[in-house]
C-alpha cells in the first residue's frame, strides 16, 4: 500500500497503512480519500501527538449502519496502535452542508491527502461569517462533554473543584507501558477552542492548529488572556508533552493554568451570548432559528 505522500513518520505511515487496507476490505469502493490532519498534517509534531485523519466517504453514507459499522472499525483501530489516533469520518455530501462547514474547511485548509482521491478543490471556498457561526459554537460543544452536562449554567464551575487540576486531567493519553494515563489534553483542547472563538470573533481568521492559534492570538486579540493561551502551549504541548508533570513546582504551575482556564471559559461565554443575540435579529431564518437553538443550551441567571 504505497502512500501519495508519507506523514513524515515511518511509524504513522505503516498505521495508515494498515488502517487503508482494513477499511479497503470493510467498505470495498466506498472510501474516496484519507486525509492528514493535525501537527502532522503541518509538519509540527511533538511526542505525545496524535495521530489525526480524515476518512471520506464516496456521496455520504449509505445509512445510519454503514456509519456506525464504520465508527466502530475506527475505534478498534485505534485499540491496536501505540498512539492516540482519532479519525474523523464524513460523507462527501454533508462538507457542503451549513452543518459540515467546520469539517470542510479543516478538510480544505489544513490536511494533506495520503491515499485516494483529492476533492479538496471542489470544497466550498473559505468565508470568514460562515466560518464564524461555526468555530464560536466549538468550545461549547468542549465545555458540555467534559462536565457530561447538555445544557451549561453561568458562571461554570471546575468539574472536580476538590482535584489537584479540578478535573482538567480527566482526558488520558497511552503511557510508555500503552496504558492509558492522565493527561493535559483536556485543558490544552479547552483554550485552544476558546481561543480559536475569540480569534474568529475579533478577526474572522482561520486558525489551522494549535501554533497558528497562539500566533493569531498574540497578533489579533492580545487581551489579559494572552499569557494563558501561551503558556499552555508552551508548556503542556510543548514542554511536558501533554503528560503531567512530575515536580512540585510544575505541578503547581499546571493548577495555576487549570484555575485561570475556567476563567477564560467565563470570560468567553458573555461574549458567544452577545454573539448570539445578534444572530437572533438576521433576517435569515436559518440563522435565528440555530442562534435561538444555542442559547437554550446556556443559562444565564441574569437574562
Amino acid at each position: 500500500m504505497e502512500l501519495i505522500e508519507s506523514t513524515g513518520d515511518g511509524r504513522c505511515d505503516k498505521i495508515v497503512q494498515g488502517l487503508i487496507g482494513i477499511f479497503d476490505s470493510a467498505f470495498p469502493g466506498r472510501v474516496r480519500g484519507f486525509y492528514l490532519r493535525g501537527s502532522h498534517a503541518s509538519g509540527t509534531p511533538i511526542a505525545g501527538s496524535d495521530l489525526d485523519l480524515f476518512i471520506v466517504f464516496k456521496d455520504r453514507f449509505t445509512d445510519q449502519a454503514e456509519y456506525e459499522r464504520a465508527r466502530e472499525l475506527s475505534g478498534d483501530c485505534a485499540r491496536l496502535t501505540p498512539m492516540l489516533l482519532e479519525i474523523v469520518l464524513v460523507g462527501e455530501r454533508g462538507l457542503h452542508r451549513p452543518e459540515g462547514v467546520s469539517a470542510a474547511l479543516n478538510l480544505k485548509l489544513a490536511t494533506r491527502l495520503l491515499y485516494g482521491e483529492d476533492i479538496r478543490p471542489a470544497l466550498p471556498p473559505y468565508d470568514a461569517d460562515t466560518y464564524l457561526r461555526s468555530v464560536i459554537h466549538t468550545p461549547l460543544l468542549s465545555y458540555s462533554y467534559a462536565a457530561q452536562r447538555r445544557t451549561l449554567v453561568y458562571p461554570l464551575q471546575h468539574i472536580d473543584p476538590d482535584g489537584e487540576f479540578f478535573g482538567f486531567d480527566q482526558w488520558t493519553m497511552p503511557g510508555p507501558d500503552g496504558l492509558d494515563q492522565p493527561s493535559t489534553k483536556l485543558l490544552i483542547g479547552t483554550v485552544g477552542w476558546t481561543a480559536t472563538a475569540i480569534i474568529a470573533l475579533r478577526s474572522g481568521e482561520y486558525v489551522r492548529d494549535k501554533a497558528a492559534c497562539v500566533a493569531l492570538y498574540q497578533q489579533h486579540v492580545a487581551d489579559e488572556w494572552t499569557d494563558l493561551v501561551t503558556q499552555v502551549h508552551d508548556l503542556c504541548r510543548n514542554r511536558w508533552h501533554y503528560q503531567l508533570p512530575t515536580t512540585d513546582a510544575d505541578r503547581h504551575t499546571l493548577r495555576s493554568l487549570c484555575a485561570q482556564a475556567l476563567n477564560f471559559q467565563n470570560h468567553f461565554l458573555p461574549l458567544y451570548r452577545d454573539y448570539q443575540l445578534t444572530e437572533l435579529t438576521s433576517t435569515d431564518p436559518d440563522r435565528r432559528q440555530l442562534a435561538t437553538h444555542r442559547l437554550q443550551q446556556i443559562t444565564f441567571p441574569d437574562r
